[in-house]
């Protein structure tokens, strides 16, 4: 099959034109993958993100059943692991974790997404979705609703994320937290999208979206405050500093918290979505400080280097003293998300703005490449027809 892979060892993306087709094991299902996303993962993967990779790269797809792998052994079967199967040929999703140690506990969510030994799916010791075949724990699959589109369907993992946020109780008070988001990239847009979904269903303030494009957070559907960050954020920083209980960091920026904490009150709550690859920022910071620029009207011509990433003690101040929560947030209900996309019109349409660019799978490299871009959301792959 084709599949675009990377690896760590030679630092390149390749699409691949005879990887073997994957065998699904035990309780696991074989998915002919029909469109699949570039994620910023994957992007900050091939800056280091994940150390030592090397795969399949992708976690956001829609496909078809295709096959199934063996029955759980006797063990397993007694013990009520065996998936209830979907029907072959039925079109799917698939949550990204997977659970191969069979770990139980009572905790769905941290079941779900914090399995100990788990391999998770275009990540983690598992081949991912940008390839024509993959496979996954006939568990994690999803069916999707006729109504929706393969494009609209390829963003159930990331509108999931989005939706993980509301899972965590957040914001605490809906009817009167006023809530900022930080970031116009897709999660940002997407977080947005769900954030003023619940608020203005409960009859809170008015949503702050803050971004770099106008034109970007203008996909987001609802009435909410839209503003535009210039230079290093600072002066917004400054103007808007203490104003929000909910303040949520989809920056895709080491430096975003810095902004997201001014932005929080005392006692408020700092989300943070993105994640950052700590090998692709250490480089950006070190072209930055190489780039010095003329401070202006200086007479006796000193130079001054742009801002550095925050330090772990400037942070820590700030939470401590103010009181300020920090919350890390990843993957969400798959099922809240289908149920949010079938239902909600406003949704959908924000999900067609977002695909910049459909390129066929051979253009795999040349995708991933052009997903990297400035000004470029979603980049979708569709798989050759089979």
């Amino acid at each position: 099959m084709l599949a675009l892979t990377f690896s760590a060892s030679t630092g390149r993306a390749v699409l691949e034109l005879k990887r073997t087709i994957p065998s699904p094991g035990p309780g696991e299902a074989l998915i002919r993958v029909l469109r699949a996303g570039i994620c910023s993962t994957d992007l900050e993967i091939c800056r280091g993100y994940v150390p030592g990779y090397s795969g399949v790269l992708g976690h956001e797809f829609v496909g078809v059943v295709v096959a199934y792998g063996p029955h759980f052994d006797a063990e397993h079967e007694a013990q009520k692991r065996a998936p209830e199967r979907l029907v072959i040929g039925t079109r799917v999703v698939g949550e990204i974790n997977c659970n191969d140690t069979y770990f139980t506990c009572a905790d769905a969510v941290y079941q779900r997404n914090h399995a100990p030994g788990r391999s998770v799916l275009g990540i983690i010791n598992r081949d991912g979705a940008l390839a024509e075949y993959l496979t996954l724990p006939a568990s994690n699959l999803h069916p999707v609703p006729p109504a929706l589109t393969d494009a609209e369907a390829a963003f159930v993992e990331p509108l999931a994320a989005a939706c993980r946020i509301l899972e965590q109780g957040l914001p605490r008070r809906p009817a009167q937290d006023r809530v900022a988001v930080i970031g116009d990239g897709k999660l940002g847009l997407l977080v947005s999208q769900v954030l003023i979904r619940h608020v203005t269903a409960k009859g809170g303030p008015r949503l702050t979206l803050i971004g770099r494009h106008m034109e970007k957070m203008a996909m987001v559907q609802g009435d909410m405050e839209r503003i535009v960050s210039e230079g290093d954020g600072s002066a917004l920083a400054a103007g808007l500093a203490g104003m929000f209980d909910l303040v949520v960091d989809a920056s895709g920026s080491a430096g975003g918290i810095r902004t997201a904490l001014a932005l929080c009150r005392p006692m408020g709550t700092v989300l943070l979505k993105s994640t950052v690859s700590t090998v692709g920022q250490l480089e950006q910071e070190a072209r930055r400080g190489q780039e010095e620029t003329q401070v202006n009207g200086a007479a006796d011509g000193h130079t001054c280097r742009r801002p550095q990433a925050p330090g772990w003690a400037e942070l820590a101040n700030d939470i401590v003293v103010n009181e300020k929560v920090l919350v890390g947030s990843r993957c969400g209900p798959f099922d809240v998300a289908l149920e949010m996309m079938a239902s909600d019109t406003g949704v959908r349409q924000l999900l067609r703005c977002m695909v910049s660019a459909e390129l066929p799978l051979e253009l795999g490299e040349e995708a991933l490449a052009l997903a990297g871009k400035k000004g470029v959301l979603k980049v979708q792959l569709v798989m050759p027809q089979s």
